[in-house]
């Protein structure tokens, strides 16, 4: 879509400037007309108050000066529909390391370039060590080490998400260091996330005898990592023997591609230089297991609901974006022509599009897009989730009645069928071609009004930092090919008031929330990225967490935007926070920004360090970042520009909000959890539930 807009410049900047701030507020109608790329010239000669020749009376009152609000051009795609039997997932590269005769780790190395992985993400260790020289001698892999095992492997998720391989590697030492990145992957595994999880681990020896071996929790529990990663992928395997090792290796690698989930592979010291066969292109059509007949029915039977319905509305979750290009969910979304509207972790179509009604978040924010999504009659979600976070004040299985249920390989439709297995998207391509018609009631006029919180007309440079001024700041910090990724809590809710521009795209860890992940995701997410940058929305808490990502951002030189909410706990009122009062919602207040620039700090000797470049050893020491604490609305200005004055530089912004600014959404998110915990509580201390616990 490209949208086309003609400005009449009827004043002065002033008076517009006042004109567009008096029609938002008072959320005038903007129509907004959609035209194929043929009617181009016609919209431009409206646009310049001349009806075109030829055009009929009634068609004059449309065209000629009477085009009022956004003109969007619906360009024509030229990108091709997978058939739904032919989608592959790629390597998105060709391999181009080769050496004359291979082992197990150059082996694995070959496969991460053919994957599309640039950057692998390490805590080295001894146990490791040679599977680290191996991986080390591709030109065309860089290693990226971390201060932990837990900040590793939240950048791998980061990186995932973004990347266009859509998968990331993490090496980290036996046991203790799997262990530690266990959560890392638990949350990956959450959202379909692909990682491949390697960990180095003693010769085979030693695992396999009776020995008590360091890392280790007993003499025969060397085991430990494999069982616990059991849970959370598709796979949890060690590397046996040197025969096995290529087939288990891309068996292993084929299941995270398949069922787009983590694995964990451990590889023995000994085998990691062990000579094997050379590798043979993986590239190949990923086992779907999707069976035509299954597919065609699935898609006959959607679209028959679809058209039999009223005001149906398409919802995006989470997976659409994971598992979908961009461009088929909006193919879709054109295809059906209703109202479209996104969970709060699956913000995957384009802001302006007018189909676009907004974050569907029931109870918490844009009750409009609330309104439609209630008063439709059939729900076609795409990868959607519905966790306790997603529906906070009630449960969704009461809506299964209008809904129609499009998950990663199964199908749940309103009469109760469930249909499997169906990959997701080998059905969405399926629908773009079918028969589904167009049904457009489900569009209000006017559309919900969305996007950011307007600061305080009042507002002066010495006035007191406030939330809804950041949140203006943030809003005209981000571009086009940016990603957000906001942590655990309010910065969930900020998000909820920021529009995203073309291109740009939001990231949550949503539902399972681990707190501090945003800060680590961030790194791994700027890595990954070929344009843009990757700004953080995190909490004083969330940040105390996960700081040591902060060192590793400044190190590998990642130009991401920080900004670090220091609001001292988050007050409700005078004696209560946000959800749940008590000690331990408050935390010791730390001086953000002199910690963030002691870790840019001048070496008190010469490098020693073989593997440095010179221009490494130049820049060592040479700040490429700067940290600033804003307490005033002039601060903040002054920060905003010089994130756009030195955008190739860490920004570190700490925001000194009050704590009882916070946002309406955490306020009623607060009251909602609050009061459901109470609920529970008081069920479980009924006498009922005493006599059947006992």
């Amino acid at each position: 879509m490209a949208q086309v807009k003609a400005v009449p410049y009827g004043g002065t900047r002033e008076q517009i400037e006042e004109a567009i701030l008096v029609s938002t507020k008072e959320r005038f109608y903007q129509p907004c007309h959609v035209f194929a790329l043929d009617q181009l010239p016609q919209v431009l000669k409206t646009m310049q108050n001349d009806t075109p020749e030829g055009t009929s009376p009634e068609a004059a009152l449309h065209y000629g000066g009477q085009l009022l609000g956004e003109a969007v051009i619906k360009m024509p795609h030229t990108e091709a529909i997978p058939k739904p039997q032919t989608i592959v997932y790629p390597p998105t590269s060709r391999s181009t390391f080769h050496q004359t005769g291979y082992n197990i780790g150059t082996f694995l190395a070959y496969r991460l370039e053919e994957l599309g992985v640039r950057d692998y993400f390490a805590v080295p260790g001894d146990t490791n060590f040679f599977l680290l020289d191996n991986l080390l001698k591709s030109p065309n892999l860089r290693m990226v080490t971390c201060c932990n095992e837990l900040n590793a492997g939240y950048a791998a998720d980061g990186y995932a998400r973004v990347s266009s391989a859509r998968i990331a590697v993490v090496v980290v030492p036996y046991i203790v260091g799997s262990l530690s990145a266990l959560n890392a992957v638990s949350g990956a595994c959450s959202q379909y996330v692909r990682l491949i999880v390697l960990s180095g681990c003693p010769a085979t020896g030693l695992v396999n005898s009776d020995k008590f071996l360091h890392h280790a929790p007993t003499a025969k529990n060397k085991d430990q990592a494999l069982q616990a990663f059991q849970g959370v992928t598709a796979a949890s395997v060690r590397v046996e023997s040197v025969e096995t090792a290529p087939d288990v290796l891309d068996d292993t690698i084929s299941k995270c591609l398949d069922s787009s989930l983590p694995v964990y592979i451990e590889i023995p010291n000994d085998l990691a230089f062990a000579a094997c066969t050379p590798p043979l292109p993986l590239s190949r059509k990923v086992n779907w297991k999707t069976q035509p007949h299954v597919l065609k029915e699935a898609a006959e039977a959607i679209t028959g609901i679809w058209n039999s319905s009223k005001r149906p509305v398409l919802l995006l979750g989470s997976l659409a974006g994971l598992s979908l290009p961009r461009l088929h969910i909006e193919l879709l979304a054109e295809k059906l022509g209703c109202a479209v509207l996104c969970q709060p972790d699956g913000r995957f179509i384009e802001e302006s599009h007018p189909q676009y009604c907004g974050q569907f978040w029931a109870g918490m924010t844009n009750p409009e897009g609330e309104h439609i999504v209630m008063s439709s009659d059939l729900w076609l979600v795409i990868g959607g989730n519905w966790s306790d976070l997603h529906v906070v004040m009630s449960s969704n299985k009461q809506e299964n009645y209008r809904m129609i249920s499009v998950d990663k390989d199964w199908v749940d439709l309103p009469d109760g069928r469930h249909i499997k297995p169906v990959n997701i998207g080998a059905l969405v391509a399926q629908l773009i071609m079918s028969g589904m018609k167009p049904k457009t009631e489900s569009i209000p006029r006017p559309k919900p009004l969305l996007g950011c919180l307007l600061p305080d007309e009042t507002e002066t440079p010495e006035a007191p930092l406030t939330l809804r001024s950041s949140i203006s700041g943030i809003q005209g910090l981000i571009k086009g090919h940016d990603t957000l990724l906001c942590d655990a809590g309010e910065s969930w809710l900020i998000a909820n008031h920021i529009l995203l521009p073309p291109e740009a795209n939001c990231h949550l860890q949503f539902p399972y929330c681990s707190i501090g992940w945003a800060l680590p995701a961030g790194f791994g997410s700027q890595l990954a990225r070929t344009r843009g940058r990757s700004i953080i929305l995190i909490g004083d808490g969330g940040f105390q967490m996960t700081a040591q990502a902060v060192s590793s951002m400044i190190r590998y030189k990642a130009n991401t935007v920080i900004f670090v909410f220091n609001n001292l706990g988050y007050q409700i009122d005078a004696s209560q926070t946000a959800m749940h009062q008590g000690p331990y919602n408050y935390i010791a207040n730390w001086d953000y920004v002199k910690l963030a620039s002691s870790f840019s700090s001048k070496p008190h000797a010469p490098s020693h360090n073989p593997y440095a470049s010179k221009e490494d050893e130049k820049r060592e020491g040479i700040p490429s970042m700067f940290a600033l604490k804003i307490k005033t609305i002039g601060d903040l200005r002054q920060a905003l520009d010089r994130v756009d004055e030195e955008p190739d530089k860490l920004a570190f912004l700490e925001l000194c909000i009050q704590p009882n600014d916070v946002t309406d959404d955490l306020r009623r998110l607060g009251r909602m959890m609050a009061d459901r915990s109470a609920k529970a509580s008081r069920k479980s201390q009924s006498p009922d539930t005493e006599e059947v616990g006992g």
